[in-house]
């Protein structure tokens, strides 16, 4: 169902429900049950049987067109009947909204008939997924994209430098008018508490079952259903019932009992000017973001894609004192928003606009990026220079680990409403400035990281020096603005070569989210590793939803399968752990409902990880990748197997070795030893890993020793990275050596066993107590 004119229709069949006597209350059930939910089980509900903010925010849009009717319903029957029709419309509208792909294929198989090329076409995502309509669906169903507190916490970050104009223009204080908005999310949570919510649908259906089968011996099949109804209708008031005159019993409230329920359930979701009472600032605050519903208000409105008043003005006056606020997230929403716009009309302050956001966007960037990377691995607006002195390009911000780094471009481009609604080359200019001209940007800026031949500068024209010769640079494209669908619209619009690596392109919110789960630069670069590698296998709807897949299983290709759709279920893991922690809830839930509270991580190989990462060693970041790329169980096994042999090897006094391998890419060896000389240990280590790396064919080897008498799990490292090839002399020697050493690791001459003042095996130049010494098992 693509045609525009069954989306009208279902449009209309919405309007007349709308203007039924009495849908408000309806609304404000749906309203309510919703977006009210048991945060430690919140990634249990089921979202798919729920309207969203934006499904809401287009019946309000429709609602606010006249003035509100408030007039009690005919029948409780009646609201329900109203609501459940609600649920039945939007889902046609769903349904009208569904991409266009099959009208898009048969338009390119005409072009072909007619004798045109359409190759290229066919490589050309865009001409499939998003012409004629195809991004409407993805951009309005998708997630929000962003939690109602980082508005919040972004705004006075986002207009530090508009203060002056927002208050002498608009009687905006970004501090005060924080505080308000924090003051009506705490008068509306109080109210909530009057409804003892619960999962009707859930719970009456196993209800609803075994009161049929009592039933089957007395009744009809047809009264049967009445009867079920009839306690369908009465449990859905149940939950309601502190807000009715005597409480609810069943069938005994009457008429005013009814109208004292109705005008309660509208209260739920009502703010006064009386609430803020000390607060002077409430009338400047309320001018800004209030509006009365009338025949001339959002008269424009026509659906998806079009502007509604209720995102830039949430609350709805109903009298002259008292605001209704059916959705409290858009008051977040729109006092982010809407300070962007009052400064866009003025023709005299759009360049300020410009240059503020731009500064602002890089102070974000790297004020995020720098917690996970440190100041002295983190650079803010870098100038890259070739030979030909001038600068080639700019870095917004750049991270440097080891021998990897991240080339982040940061963009502050809005979606245009034209865009929102389809129009195909107003989204793809839209695309262009936000996410393509950052990855085109990227790309420049890694082929000169890459090219070695590059200076890099600040903006004082202070050199910055890259301690580690770079082998990788992933490209990050970033956005300040929330764009809906950010994940498809990558995947559809971006121009590429074939070739030329992905970019990973998240908001500054979504980078938030990966900074806090991610804090570890080895843990947040593998997943951004991940994710530009897998970025044709996996598919999900936001960032929110890989991240909560990769914190409860990790990001990783099963060859098993040719690709895989992770749930917007994923996301939700992310929303039970991590806003209850904002909002300092954390307390209030238990640990046996968290979801990722047990990750794919181990402390034990953590342990080894850290050991590791302290060797300093230049290809520390390759050897971290690819023991993560290993599964949990093999690196568990791994540690256990290293543990178990060098206590054997100090219960017994022998030497032990192991050697493993899952993949040709990277084979691993851990050697114990009973008596050191520390002249000869790295020879010894040397010569079994290159010989056990050629005997299993693999490019990459990871071989560590220890000396039995030590306290450490692992003394030595080294790390072997040559391609395999096959070698005559390297074959004869390798016969050789195990067909005497048997497997076991190489036996040595009696020594002396190390001392923590001597010089680090490792070779750091270090004292082995300042180096490697300090890794305890």
């Amino acid at each position: 169902m693509t045609n525009s004119s069954t989306k009208e229709q279902v449009l209309e069949n919405l309007k007349e429900l709308i203007s039924s006597k009495g849908y408000i209350y309806a609304l404000c059930m749906i309203l309510f049950e919703d977006f009210h939910h048991d945060l430690d089980k919140i990634h249990l509900v089921n979202y798919r049987e729920k309207l969203s903010v934006k499904e809401c925010s287009l019946i309000i849009g429709f609602l606010v067109q006249n003035e509100i009717d408030f007039t009690t319903p005919d029948s409780p029957e009646k609201v329900i009947e109203m609501k459940e029709r609600t649920y039945e419309v939007m889902h046609q509208l769903h349904l009208s909204l569904t991409p266009s792909q099959p009208d898009n294929l048969k338009e390119l198989f005409e072009k072909h008939d007619k004798g045109e090329d359409i190759s290229n076409l066919f490589n050309d995502k865009s001409e499939i997924f998003v012409k004629n309509g195809g991004m409407v669906e993805p951009m309005f169903y998708a997630g929000d994209g962003i939690y109602d507190f980082q508005y919040l916490e972004y705004l006075e970050k986002k207009y530090k430098y508009d203060k002056g104009w927002l208050l002498k223009n608009k009687n905006f204080d970004l501090e005060e008018s924080l505080t308000l908005v924090r003051e009506v999310r705490n008068i509306l949570h109080k109210k909530s508490k009057k409804v003892s919510l619960f999962d009707l649908k859930e719970t009456f259906s196993q209800i609803a079952e075994k009161e049929s089968k009592k039933l089957k011996k007395h009744h009809s099949q047809k009264e049967i259903e009445e009867i079920i109804r009839q306690q369908y209708v009465w449990a859905s008031f149940y939950q309601y019932r502190n807000l009715f005159r005597n409480n609810l019993k069943k069938n005994e409230a009457d008429k005013e009992d009814w109208d004292f329920f109705y005008k309660n359930l509208l209260d739920l979701f009502i703010v006064s000017s009386e609430d803020f009472d000390k607060n002077d600032n409430f009338s400047n605050f309320i001018a800004n973001f209030s509006f009365s519903p009338s025949n001339d208000v959002n008269k424009d409105y026509n659906g998806p894609g079009y502007f509604n008043v209720l995102n830039s003005r949430p609350f709805i006056k109903i009298d002259f004192s008292s605001y209704f606020v059916p959705i409290n997230f858009l008051v977040a929403e729109a006092v982010y928003e809407s300070p962007f716009y009052w400064m866009y009309d003025d023709k005299d302050y759009i360049n300020k606009i410009a240059e503020h956001r731009g500064n602002v966007g890089e102070e974000i960037s790297f004020e995020l990026l720098s917690k996970v990377f440190g100041e002295e691995n983190t650079f803010k607006s870098v100038l890259v220079t070739t030979k030909k002195g001038e600068p080639d390009t700019d870095i917004d911000v750049l991270c440097v680990l080891g021998n990897k780094a991240i080339c982040v471009q940061v963009k502050s481009k809005k979606i245009t409403m034209n865009a929102k609604r389809g129009v195909f080359e107003q989204l793809k200019k839209d695309f262009k400035g936000a996410v393509q001209d950052a990855y085109d940007q990227g790309l420049v800026s890694r082929e000169c990281i890459l090219g070695k031949g590059a200076k890099f500068t600040d903006k004082e024209g202070n050199e910055i020096h890259l301690k580690k010769e770079i082998n990788e640079v992933y490209i990050m494209g970033l956005t300040t603005e929330n764009h809906p669908s950010l994940v498809h619209q990558v995947r559809t619009l971006l121009s590429k070569e074939k070739e030329a690596p992905f970019p990973l392109v998240v908001s500054v919110f979504d980078l938030e989210l990966l900074v806090h789960y991610l804090p570890d630069p080895y843990d947040f670069l593998y997943y951004v590793r991940q994710r530009i590698a897998l970025m044709d296998y996996f598919f999900a709807d936001e960032e929110l939803a890989f991240l909560g897949y990769h914190l409860k299983y990790k990001l990783w290709k099963n060859d098993e399968y040719s690709g895989g759709i992770i749930d917007t279920d994923f996301g939700a893991i992310i929303d039970r752990n991590y806003y209850p922690f904002k909002t300092g809830l954390s307390h209030l839930l238990s640990d046996k409902n968290d979801p990722i509270l047990n990750r794919w991580k181990d402390p034990k190989f953590d342990h080894l990880a850290k050991i590791i990462k302290g060797s300093n060693h230049s290809n520390t970041v390759d050897i971290i990748f690819n023991l993560l790329d290993w599964s949990g169980e093999t690196r568990k096994d791994l540690v256990d197997h290293m543990i178990k042999i060098k206590r054997d090897s100090i219960k017994e006094n022998s030497d032990k070795s192991i050697a493993t391998t899952t993949a040709p890419e990277f084979g691993f060896s851990y050697q114990v030893f009973r008596n050191i000389d520390l002249n000869n240990l790295d020879d010894k280590v040397n010569i079994y890993s290159n010989a056990k790396k050629y005997q299993q064919k693999c490019d990459s080897w990871l071989g560590l020793g220890s000396f039995a008498k030590s306290r450490n799990l692992v003394d030595f490292l080294i790390y072997l990275d040559e391609p395999w090839s096959f070698d005559h002399e390297m074959e004869k020697a390798c016969k050789d050596f195990f067909e005497h050493a048997r497997g076991k690791a190489i036996k040595l001459n009696p020594a002396l066993s190390i001392s923590r003042n001597d010089p680090c095996p490792c070779k750091s130049g270090l004292k082995y107590k300042r180096c490697c010494g300090l890794s305890r098992l």
